[in-house]
C-alpha cells in the first residue's frame, strides 16, 4: 500500500505552505497531484473566509465566509456551505479510481470539511485506495474520521512546527519515491 501521510501541528506553523511546496516539488518531477487546498479569503488584510480550490483544475468555491448565510452549519463565526462543498465531493468521489499514479493532497481535514458526511466517506475511500495521500488535519480534532485513518496500517501523522519544516519536507519526500 502507498504512503498516507498526515501533517498535523498548532495554527501558522506552516502546514499549508508545506503542502504548496510538496506540490510544487512533486509537479516539477511530472507527477500530477489531485486534491483541494483550502486558502483564505482575504478582505482589508482581514480574514473573511476559506474556499476549496481544486488543486488540478484550479476552479474554487467559497467554503466559509464570516456573517449569517442561509446554512445551518455554523464554526464560531463562520458560515460554512456544506450543499456547495458536497456537490464538490460527489465529483471526487467519482474519479478515485481515475486517479493511479498520482498524488493527493488536502488541505485540510478540518472540522469545517468534517460537517459534510460525503466528506467523511471520500476520507474513508480515499484511504482505503492505493493513492499516495498527503493531507494536514487539525491536531485538536476529535473525530472518528481522524481516528480511522491513524488506524490504517500506512498512515504516518508528523507533527509540523517551525523549526523542523525542512525535516518533515524532505521525510515526505523520501517516503513517496
Amino acid at each position: 500500500m502507498k504512503p498516507k501521510i498526515l501533517i498535523t501541528g498548532p495554527p501558522r506553523c506552516g502546514k499549508s505552505t508545506l503542502i504548496l511546496k510538496l506540490i510544487e516539488h512533486f509537479s516539477q518531477k511530472n507527477v500530477k497531484i489531485y486534491g483541494f487546498l483550502t486558502p483564505e479569503i482575504r478582505k482589508d488584510n482581514k480574514r473573511e473566509g476559506f474556499y476549496v480550490e481544486d488543486i488540478y483544475s484550479k476552479k474554487r468555491f467559497p467554503l466559509a465566509r464570516v456573517g449569517n448565510f442561509n446554512t445551518n452549519f455554523k464554526l464560531g463565526k463562520y458560515s460554512v456551505f456544506v450543499q456547495d462543498f458536497d456537490n464538490y465531493i460527489t465529483e471526487l468521489l467519482e474519479s478515485i479510481e481515475k486517479i493511479p499514479g498520482s498524488i493527493y493532497c488536502i488541505d485540510e481535514i478540518g472540522k469545517m470539511e468534517l460537517f459534510s458526511k460525503k466528506f467523511q466517506e471520500f476520507i474513508k475511500k480515499l484511504f482505503e485506495s492505493d493513492i499516495i495521500i498527503i493531507a494536514t488535519i487539525g491536531m485538536k480534532i476529535k473525530h472518528p474520521i481522524k481516528d480511522y485513518i491513524l488506524s490504517i496500517s500506512n498512515s504516518v501523522l508528523l507533527s509540523l512546527n517551525i523549526k523542523n519544516q525542512e525535516e518533515i519536507f524532505n521525510k515526505i519526500v523520501s517516503a513517496v519515491k
